[in-house]
């Protein structure tokens, strides 16, 4: 690395550092006090639900820090007249732009890593925490483990293979009940569960009664049934969301293993793609803060910057919003809803590059 590339790096870092700190200190003051406000929680219980946010807002925050610090290091350099002297001794803008680059790349690398391995855990015991001590409910007990959903709930247990928010539709259930010995008792299996009229209709199925004798079970199919269970879609619609919590290759392997029985996973497809967008979103933000940064005058203003900055990640969100929306609907396929935005970002961000040097 030679001098010119340290100094980059060096006046890179600082204002990174700088604009992810203030990035942070707002985010989780806001999210702190809506909490306490939407809640009404206690300041510290506020506090404790914020921080077990902390890994998802840096995230969050990582592409508009990346597109802050990227702005602010070229435009600062150009009021200095910087730039002027690099270009007059032939280091073209490309030659700067890929010591930026190299070092948003770091950061894009330690954001998948967090989003892969730090979210995960995290999320779950948050959801816990947000369950059982501010909403004072009953923990779900759920376990997710390949393509199957384990859910206990008093003496029963159901595993799911998947419930459809669309249509409130458990896909694959069955209901295992237990006695006072913890004992299976009955085992409810059905290919399909809708909730109609403040109940359960069971379809293709079939049930097993345990008499606890060491004689064969009785069993007895069923074409319909219904069954009156505490459990609301809604518990069901929160239970579905521990998928969320799935690390990338669990969540692939869960997408498989359901598009293998024939169930729809378009929503899992698109999370599990935007997952890994997600993480190169800091590299998009800093390919398209370049060209803006690298032509700016001496008398421009941080506050320009600043408002550019703010302009370019709120424009950004909502083209990748409503493309991951398109996704979920089926408008979009699902790897194209969640790269179209970056792509299309990043090659008007080239662009501007490329136009910039032959300037």
């Amino acid at each position: 690395m030679s001098v010119l590339d340290r100094y980059i790096a060096r006046e890179f870092w600082k204002t990174f550092l700088v604009s992810l700190a203030a990035l942070l200190g707002l985010f989780m003051s806001i999210d702190a006090m809506s909490q306490g406000i939407k809640e009404g929680i206690s300041t510290a219980h506020a506090i404790q639900y914020t921080l077990y946010q902390l890994p998802e807002i840096i995230v969050m925050v990582l592409p508009a820090a990346c597109l802050m610090s990227t702005l602010i290091t070229l435009s600062s350099m150009a009021r200095r007249n910087e730039l002027v002297a690099m270009f007059a001794s032939a280091i073209p803008l490309a030659r700067i732009a890929f010591v930026l680059l190299c070092l948003v790349f770091i950061i894009c690398c330690a954001s998948f890593i967090i989003t892969d391995r730090v979210i995960p855990p995290l999320s779950k015991i948050r959801a816990h925490f947000y369950r059982t001590v501010i909403l004072k409910k009953p923990d779900l007990h759920t376990e997710i483990n390949n393509s199957r959903i384990w859910y206990r709930s008093d003496n029963l247990i159901y595993n799911i293979r998947a419930f459809e928010l669309r249509t409130d539709t458990i896909h694959g259930i069955s209901i295992y009940s237990f006695d006072q010995k913890f004992s299976v008792s009955q085992q409810i299996d059905a290919r399909r569960a809708k909730f109609k009229n403040g109940q359960w209709l069971l379809e293709n199925g079939v049930v097993t009664i345990f008499d606890g004798q060491p004689i064969v079970p009785m069993t007895q199919k069923f074409s319909s049934k219904s069954l009156k269970l505490r459990e609301k879609p809604e518990d069901f619609r929160e239970i579905e969301k521990e998928v969320e919590t799935l690390r990338l290759k669990h969540l692939w392997t869960f997408i498989r293993r359901n598009q293998q029985a024939g169930i729809d996973t378009t929503s899992y497809e698109v999370l599990f793609w935007s997952k890994i967008s997600i993480a190169l979103v800091p590299l998009v933000m800093a390919i398209l803060a370049i060209p803006f940064g690298a032509h700016r005058n001496r008398h421009t203003s941080l506050a320009r910057d600043v408002t550019l900055c703010f302009l370019v990640v709120v424009l950004y969100w909502l083209f990748f919003s409503t493309a991951l929306s398109m996704g979920k609907s089926g408008s979009l396929p699902p790897v194209v809803a969640a790269w179209l935005p970056s792509v299309f970002f990043c090659i008007f961000g080239v662009g501007m590059i490329a136009r910039g040097g032959r300037q």
